[in-house]
């Protein structure tokens, strides 16, 4: 393991500066992927990105924060918000977007963290803020033209899609009811999503 910033000197020129954090963000996600979090050390992530500890305590408060930002760094949602012109076409481009993500390493690494945030409430809150806080802007704007179109109520709460979304997929996975192909993702949208977010109390 790399013990001073003096030996990170001879770290080539992408490994230095802005470069070196994003190093260390995946080196922290290649060891999300072998190990796990709660067998994950500061250490073993220092010597993973070859980069001393003291770089790393600089840059994260602790291991919740650099593992927030390090999987928002890997695999942050950098789609555009869908507009195919329907409200349907619209939730059928993010459900199938999440079920591929679901099923790839990312999905791993995430239901893994998942489970480890249940007794870390500090992964738990950077976790919501990455995870769930900072798709709001993309469903909003997704509930906003549906409501321009008329397909649905202006006062539809935006936060239905993800927390629909993310029930089903998670609870496919964790149940293992099945793959999260095309078809399923039509079926959560025609016969899950779409009425869950048109319907309206009396």
């Amino acid at each position: 393991m790399v013990d001073s910033d003096v030996a990170e000197k001879d770290l080539p020129a992408s490994r230095r500066g802005a470069g070196r954090r994003t190093a260390i963000c995946q080196a922290t996600c290649e060891l999300l992927a072998k190990v796990g979090y709660d067998r994950m050390t500061m250490d073993a992530i220092a010597n993973q990105a070859k980069a001393s500890k003291a770089t790393i305590y600089r840059l994260w408060a602790d291991k919740p924060q650099l593992v927030a930002e390090a999987v928002k760094c890997q695999f942050g949602d950098t789609t555009d918000v869908p507009n195919t012109g329907s409200l349907r076409g619209d939730l059928m481009a993010l459900m199938s977007a999440a079920c591929e993500a679901a099923t790839s390493e990312v999905g791993e690494i995430i239901v893994g963290l998942m489970t480890a945030a249940k007794h870390d409430q500090r992964l738990a809150a950077m976790l919501s803020q990455t995870m769930f806080a900072d798709k709001a802007r993309l469903h909003t704007e997704l509930v906003r033209r549906a409501a321009e179109r008329g397909e649905l109520h202006p006062d539809t709460d935006p936060a239905l899609v993800h927390e629909v979304m993310h029930s089903l997929i998670s609870g496919r996975m964790t149940w293992n009811l099945g793959p999260l192909d095309e078809e399923y993702a039509r079926h959560a949208v025609d016969d899950i999503l779409i009425p869950v977010m048109m319907y309206r109390k009396p």
